[in-house]
């Protein structure tokens, strides 16, 4: 996968996910419950799980209002796709955010490569 690819995969993916997460913060406004840590351990674990289970339905659900933006995209402008950038944007802008810097860096290191080819190499 070329570098620009990539970064345009990646940029996409922390935009899914903001949308995604925004989503989520919004059913929890309508739904107070699920915004407020239980006392019981396994009631928290209970909650904790549904919120993983909502952000990956708000994550399916942003990607699949998004297909337009994603079509010509190689591979992800299927259902399957799709569903998969779902379960990806689910994982949080946070993590996207790091990603989508990781890329950014690698980019960065690949341009100082080729102009550090670029400079001829003096008789020593």
């Amino acid at each position: 996968m070329e570098t620009s690819t990539l970064y345009a995969l990646v940029a996409l993916l922390v935009s899914l996910s903001v949308a995604s997460e925004r989503l989520v913060e919004i059913i929890k406004g309508v739904f107070p419950s699920l915004n407020q840590e239980n006392s019981d351990p396994k009631k928290e674990g209970w909650r904790r799980a549904g919120l993983q289970a909502l952000a990956v339905l708000a994550g399916i659900i942003t990607a699949l209002l998004a297909r337009p933006a994603i079509q010509g995209m190689e591979k992800w402008d299927t259902l399957t796709g799709t569903l998969a950038l779902g379960f990806l944007a689910s994982g949080g802008s946070g993590f996207w955010n790091a990603i989508l810097m990781y890329v950014k860096n690698v980019k960065d290191i690949k341009k100082h490569e080729a102009e550090q080819r670029k400079q001829p190499v003096l008789p020593g």
